[in-house]
């Protein structure tokens, strides 16, 4: 009997731990199957960019199981529907799929557990989106999660050499079981019913993502640790979030690529990853609500002005607006910029941390529950990191550290092109006449600061510090 392959967050040939043991178990043929559901691509968090982003990917993965004498059988609706219906259309006898760890793919992935059995189809689930999952990684002294990242990692770090995970597996080498007139065509962003982004930085599709990996390996990564957070540095930073948010590549051999190497800094992230993941999963209540309790009844402002300004880059900070523009141009921005934005949204503006979360939701090409929640918590000092609430980031002063010269503004904040690098950290400073010349009147063509960084801190402090 045929065995049915559902893809979901492994986009990949390549290292695909369900998609290999499909290929391997079956004798008469893998049906590769995806299904466009509607309770995620109506979901408010959803946006186009990701939508974008994925349909690259979906297109990447049908070339190749056509080079392989095959094909990926879309469907749209919801999962457990659709799933019935290949399995009376081609007598299917097993489902197999990689895990998820998001609550809401817990909860799908439950009804399909239980369901099908009863029904004498077999479900099989694999690991395949982690190294080690759920409740893998637990503090000795008491069997709990970790819910701290250093002695989170001093466990990983442990667990993965006395426990190497199993080696990469190559493509798997699948014959098809024949399905006719079931699917349907291949959608566009726009079909359903997204607005397309024109600047998307990041390719999609297996192919990129692991001619990228092996570019990085190749030319990045020796520097990484010194490079990682300057976002002029277009080859700087991996950029490989969305291919690992989309499964293009596997985590395994991005693991395997940081261990050859000895590139302990990028290793570290990718346990960031891991470390978020089982955050989620064991508190899942996070993902509406501060991890602190005691920050679940922070009086944050409300103030539209302010936001509206922050999520379209007219704040009156050039590195804040260049990342906010980077976003809203390319669904991406980089990892230093994030931290330095979210903490601007939420330190300076004062502002929830959940709207920003949405907003980026809704923005990024690799946006994922997990970690995009992690990040800002992180950020607005109510979730898991050990330091307190009193770390808040001068963007200035970040500005000059992280683009010293002002090239990752100048390429985003087309307004301050000119403005002489003496200037580009804080434009409001200019003499009226070197606005003049730099064609950028402050209030008119770029915005004055819409806060005072100082005044805001203290401010932030004052409301930490009540709770």
């Amino acid at each position: 009997m045929p065995i049915i392959h559902w893809f979901r967050r492994d986009l990949r040939i390549y290292d695909n731990t369900a998609l290999w043991n499909a290929s391997v178990d079956s004798a008469d043929g893998v049906i590769p199957i995806f299904i466009f559901d509607d309770s995620i691509l109506r979901h408010p968090d959803c946006g186009g960019a990701i939508v974008q982003f994925m349909l690259g990917c979906l297109e990447d993965l049908r070339e190749s199981l056509k080079k392989m004498g095959g094909d990926l059988l879309l469907l749209h609706g919801k999962p457990m529907k659709e799933l019935k219906k290949v399995v009376k259309a081609t007598g299917a006898k097993s489902i197999y799929f990689n895990k998820d760890y998001d609550p809401a793919a817990v909860e799908r992935d439950v009804e399909v557990e239980e369901f099908f059995p009863k029904k004498g189809v077999e479900v099989k689930h694999f690991k395949d989106l982690v190294i080690f999952e759920e409740r893998e990684i637990l503090a000795v002294s008491s069997g709990e999660p970790y819910t701290v990242y250093s002695p989170y990692r001093g466990a990983w770090m442990k667990k993965l050499k006395s426990e190497e995970p199993e080696e990469i597996l190559p493509a798997a080498k699948l014959k098809f079981f024949p399905v006719k007139n079931l699917g349907v065509e291949a959608p566009t962003v726009e079909s359903l019913g997204f607005e397309r982004i024109g600047g998307m930085e990041i390719e999609p599709g297996e192919t990129v993502g692991r001619k990228m990996l092996g570019d990085f390996a190749g030319k990045t990564l020796k520097n990484y640790a010194k490079t990682r957070n300057f976002p002029a540095m277009t080859h700087g930073s991996s950029r490989l979030s969305p291919h690992l948010r989309h499964g293009t590549i596997s985590i395994r051999e991005a693991v395997f690529t940081a261990k050859k190497h000895g590139a302990d800094v990028w290793l570290g992230e990718l346990v960031w990853r891991e470390f978020y993941q089982q955050i989620l999963f064991n508190f899942p209540e996070v993902a509406t609500g501060a991890f602190k309790e005691k920050y679940r009844k922070l009086r944050w402002r409300k103030d539209k002005k302010g936001f509206d300004a922050w999520c379209w880059g007219r704040t009156g900070f050039p590195i804040v607006d260049a990342g906010m523009r980077q976003l809203n141009a390319t669904g991406w921005m980089h990892n230093r910029v994030r931290m330095i934005v979210a903490m601007f949204l939420t330190k300076d503006l004062r502002i929830d941390y959940r709207l920003g979360e949405r907003y980026f939701a809704k923005r990024l090409i690799d946006h994922e529950v997990s970690q995009n929640n992690g990040n800002w918590q992180w950020s607005a000092s109510t979730g898991t990191d050990a330091q307190p609430w009193f770390r808040i980031f001068n963007p200035v002063s970040q500005s000059k550290t992280y683009d010293p010269k002002g090239l990752y503004i100048r390429r985003w904040v087309g307004e301050l092109e000119r403005v002489p690098e003496e200037y580009i950290h804080e434009p409001q400073k200019m003499p009226e006449d070197v606005q003049r010349k730099a064609r950028c009147v402050i209030g008119k063509d770029y915005p004055v600061p819409i806060v005072d960084h100082e005044e805001a801190r203290r401010a932030a402090l004052k409301m930490f510090k009540g709770r």
